[in-house]
């Protein structure tokens, strides 16, 4: 099992379920860019408690890496369907 849908004559179209993923994929991409802007800056830290940094800096790249996965998922399915028969 992988969770992917399965194009029938009952469901949403090729197209359209190929066509959702993607825009979700362009806002994701998007989304990505615009939060790179929250990447944590060391001079923002330097009077805060030892260590805080370190940890901002971990989360950003969790949730970066968040992203991404949510990014290959979404291709990954869109491929998948377009070459579902």
């Amino acid at each position: 099992m992988n969770g992917h849908p399965v194009v029938n004559i009952n469901g949403t179209s090729r197209e359209a379920l190929v066509n959702a993923r993607m825009s979700a994929v362009e806002s994701l991409r998007s989304a990505m860019q615009a939060f790179g802007e929250c990447s944590p800056n060391g001079r923002d830290y330097q009077t805060a408690p030892k260590g805080e940094y370190e940890i901002a800096r971990k989360t950003y790249m969790e949730r970066f890496a968040f992203l991404d996965r949510m990014i290959n998922q979404l291709e990954d399915e869109a491929i998948f369907i377009q070459g579902a028969t």
